[in-house]
């Protein structure tokens, strides 16, 4: 499956600033982007590389989305209590 869907630029600086390798995934709140240490990638996962590492991006998500966008991040740093870098 080809993703359908557009990283924001904003997004893939923090992924490869981070050095980390994170996972889109499904919260209450809406979809949400956190490291892998937080949310494990699954085998059904689409991956995609950013710089030297790899965004796992749901299946179940990458049916709806459109734009991996800052919000997506910004879900993660509010509930974790952690600010951009």
């Amino acid at each position: 499956m080809i993703p359908a869907f557009s990283i924001d630029e904003k997004v893939r600086a923090y992924i490869r600033k981070s050095g980390q390798d994170f996972r889109l995934s499904t919260s209450p709140d809406g979809p949400v982007l956190l490291p892998i240490g937080e949310s494990s990638s699954k085998p059904s996962d689409m991956k995609l590389l950013v710089g030297s590492n790899v965004l796992y991006v749901s299946k179940l998500q990458a049916k709806y989305i459109k734009k991996i966008d800052w919000p997506m991040v910004e879900r993660y740093l509010n509930a974790s209590g952690e600010s951009e870098t």
